[in-house]
């Protein structure tokens, strides 16, 4: 069993590293994972198998769905659901925000400041 405080700066120096993850708790395919990104820097489009929840400690990220764009099946079997607008395609995330959002839908990240957040996938 862990018992500890941790403080988000030692874990983490955003001014010497690049992207940098950090992975804090697993358990049966649920993650806790604090993650570093430098501005403008981006996390390939890419799908989660859970449900996830992401809370910047640090700075503002955007998400990107863009199933279109983002997608990768040759015959386009990624199950993307097809109600999502151009105006739902990306959402700014800032310094204590938290975003929800469902399993199995194809994403990108892209740091808009150096930024720090919790990535939490249940």
């Amino acid at each position: 069993m862990l018992y500890k405080a941790v403080e988000i700066d030692e874990l983490i120096n955003t001014k010497e590293n690049d992207r940098e993850i950090i992975d804090l708790m697993e358990n049966n395919g649920s993650h806790l994972k604090i993650i570093s990104l430098k501005k403008h820097e981006v996390i390939e489009p890419h799908t989660a198998h859970t449900n996830v929840c992401v809370y910047v400690i640090e700075g503002e990220i955007e998400l990107i769905f863009n199933p279109e764009d983002n997608c990768t099946c040759e015959k386009c079997e990624c199950n993307m659901p097809d109600e999502i607008d151009e105006e739902g395609k990306k959402y700014k995330i800032k310094k204590e925000q938290l975003f929800l959002f469902e399993k199995n839908i194809m994403h990108s990240v892209k740091a808009l400041k150096d930024s720090v957040f919790l990535l939490i996938k249940i």
